[in-house]
């Protein structure tokens, strides 16, 4: 018999997942955002990146912007697998009989719906990344000068790309996971050691992330223009994608890959062992 309370467990052990994996990887990504947005001039380094960030003289810098990071990866990363865990109840009456190309479907529809869900919040936590130290004065500050400054619409730039880019990612990331898992349960007969599943998360988000990043790439581009003394430069999506491979070559749309694979990799594992032992300890069968 189905537990009745299965959604909330679900609920709470994405959020728990997301909000230890993103702080575990938190200068790293700031690192990866800084290179992201920086299409002029010599080419930063992951190198320039930490020294940028510890030039501003405290160990702060290094986790700036990760208070709105943490509040945005814990609601999305709960909503993601809660939704795909319903998702996946109404493509197939048989959770046994799920074919790949279902999981690959439920997983992108579960990411695109976590992701419209918090948006506002992944361009307060770029904002916070990216701006000088001192331009905004934390989450709340930065959420009312943009709405006062940019109106309501600026919390939704770069949404499209986003959206697009997630339903790759999501539901590559997801299926291979469970693919991945499903196979590990059966040559373990039961829970695999620990090492396989952050293992599997690894590989997993590796391979979604080359996917789908020039998408994250052209969101955060979107996302930052015209503010922090930044140009107004393209008109949207495919403005971003053109004028990134006419000025910067095709490998200018995975700016900052190597950093977010530094970092999105462990985080995955880290996210999905988390996910998998917390949904342990409140007695889910590991199998669904």
């Amino acid at each position: 018999m189905e537990d009745p309370r299965r959604a909330l467990k679900i609920l709470v052990a994405g959020g728990v997942a997301g909000a230890v994996s993103r702080t575990a990887t938190a200068p790293v990504d700031r690192v990866k955002l800084l290179l992201q947005v920086q299409d002029v001039g010599p080419a930063l380094t992951i190198r320039d990146g930490f020294h940028r960030m510890a030039a501003e003289g405290s160990l702060r810098a290094f986790f700036r912007g990760n208070g709105t990071n943490v509040i945005k990866i814990t609601p999305e990363t709960a909503i993601k697998l809660t939704a795909n865990d319903h998702i996946k109840r109404l493509l197939v009456a048989d959770l046994d009989d799920i074919t790949p190309v279902q999981r690959l479907v439920s997983g992108a529809l579960a990411g695109a719906t976590a992701q419209f869900a918090i948006y506002p919040l992944e361009l307060v936590r770029t904002r916070l990344a990216v701006c000088p130290s001192g331009h905004y004065h934390g989450i709340v500050h930065c959420f009312t000068r943009v709405l006062q400054e940019e109106g309501h619409r600026a919390f939704y730039r770069g949404l499209t790309p986003s959206l697009i880019g997630i339903l790759p990612y999501a539901g590559v990331d997801i299926a291979t996971f469970e693919l991945l898992k499903e196979h590990m349960l059966d040559v373990y007969d039961g829970a695999p050691p620990p090492y396989c599943i952050l293992g599997a998360g690894m590989l997993s988000s590796t391979v979604a992330q080359f996917v789908s990043y020039p998408l994250a790439l052209t969101r955060t581009r979107l996302q930052v223009q015209g503010y922090c003394g930044r140009p107004v430069k393209y008109a949207g999506m495919v403005d971003v994608l053109t004028k990134t491979v006419a000025n910067e070559g095709f490998q200018g749309l995975y700016k900052g890959i190597l950093p977010n694979l530094v970092k999105v990799a462990p985080a995955a594992g880290i996210s999905w062992f988390v996910f998998e032992e917390a949904k342990l300890l409140m007695g889910m069968n590991p199998r669904i």
